[in-house]
């Protein structure tokens, strides 16, 4: 699994709302736990989202959501790298 509970992450895949994709969300919870996408969290936006809903041209405005596992990437912090400077020079 890419993500954990509390985590903030990237949505990096969004198939039915392309505009999410670059948003940052909370890793809430488990959900879902047999799709067809893998394993499944529930999100929380930011903001309100619009998202499709069960019947066609139907909206959804929500700040949670379902998102895959694999759909996100964790936000660990800045990297760590041999070239960065233990000290600032002045």
């Amino acid at each position: 699994m890419n993500c954990k509970p509390n985590d903030l992450a990237i949505v990096i895949r969004a198939d039915a709302v392309p505009e999410l994709i670059g948003q940052i969300v909370e890793v809430m919870h488990p959900s879902l736990p047999d799709s067809p996408y893998g394993f499944v969290w529930m999100v929380r936006f930011q903001t309100p989202k619009l998202f499709p809903g069960l019947f066609r041209g139907s909206v959804i405005v929500d700040t949670d959501a379902n998102c895959p596992d694999a759909w996100l990437r964790p936000i660990t912090g800045l990297p760590i790298h041999d070239d960065v400077p233990d000290e600032v020079t002045a």
